[in-house]
Order: structure tokens, then C-alpha cells, then sequence
């Protein structure tokens, strides 16, 4: 049985181990949650902080609780799928875009549809980068290292 979208209280950013800062600190918005679990893992797996969300309305929520971006407890990166309910990733990209405090936050597209124009809409509305769905968990690491800037690969080297 699904639980109602209200009842689901956000997962908090995993904790690093001891002695260990995480390189990376991630939004997840994923209206999926086995999507939602598989990619939380797969980033928590590479020494990333995720805190994941069922929607857009929750990510913009995240966002402003943490204070935006930048040098402060901001995230690095926001992952989002294209279609959630509430707010859609396409108008959270917009919002993010229009608001000076966010629009330098790097977000990946994600989208199971097999639109022809999904890469175009997406970066029509400010997304950094955009992948389709199903990806491999090693292929969506590697894209979301990229636009970390290559923080994954230097890790505990």
C-alpha cells in the first residue's frame, strides 16, 4: 500500500563515518521511491551526503531550509526527475534559475519518458545536465561526479 505524499517525512543526509566529512552534499527529488532508494544508495555508497524528497515542493522546502547555495550548509548538487507531483522538476529548474541564490546549484535531469525533446525541455529551463531513465547505478554515479567536478574519483586517493 503507498503511503499519501504528506505522511512521508524527508530522509535526512546519511552520516558520514567517523572521522570521515562527506564529499559531496546531494538533494534527491524522486516521486519513485524505489528510484528514490536506488540512487540515495548508490550516492551514500560514494561518500555523498543525500538528503532525498518525493517532490519538487519539497525540494524547493530543502532549499530554503539549508539557505540556498554556496559556501554555507547549502547543497552541491540537486538531482530531480522531470515529472513529480506538486511541482514538476521542469518548474522547480525554473524557480531555482530565477532566484539569485540558487541559480548556480548544478541539477541533473532525470526522466523515464522517452520524450524526443526531454534533453531539449530540460535545459530550456536551466538543467545542467540531463539523463534518461533507466541508467545504470555505475553510469548515474559517473554523471553526477562529473558535475561535481571529479570530487568521486580524487576520493581517498
Amino acid at each position: 500500500m503507498d503511503q499519501d505524499p504528506e505522511d512521508v517525512v524527508p530522509d535526512e543526509p546519511a552520516e558520514p563515518e567517523a572521522g570521515t566529512l562527506p564529499v559531496a552534499t546531494v538533494l534527491l527529488a524522486e516521486d519513485d521511491p524505489d528510484i528514490r532508494d536506488l540512487f540515495t544508495m548508490a550516492m551514500e555508497g560514494a561518500g555523498i551526503a543525500v538528503t532525498a524528497v518525493n517532490d519538487g515542493q519539497q525540494a524547493l522546502e530543502a532549499l530554503q531550509a539549508a539557505g540556498g547555495t554556496g559556501d554555507g550548509p547549502g547543497f552541491d548538487l540537486l538531482v530531480t526527475d522531470m515529472w513529480m507531483p506538486k511541482l514538476s522538476g521542469l518548474d522547480l529548474c525554473r524557480k531555482l534559475r530565477a532566484d539569485p541564490a540558487t541559480q548556480g546549484l548544478p541539477v541533473l535531469m532525470l526522466s523515464a519518458y522517452g520524450r524526443l525533446r526531454g534533453r531539449e525541455e530540460a535545459m530550456m529551463v536551466g538543467a545542467t545536465e540531463y539523463v534518461q531513465k533507466p541508467v545504470r547505478p555505475s553510469q548515474f554515479i559517473s554523471k553526477v561526479d562529473s558535475l561535481l567536478g571529479g570530487r568521486l574519483v580524487t576520493r581517498g586517493s
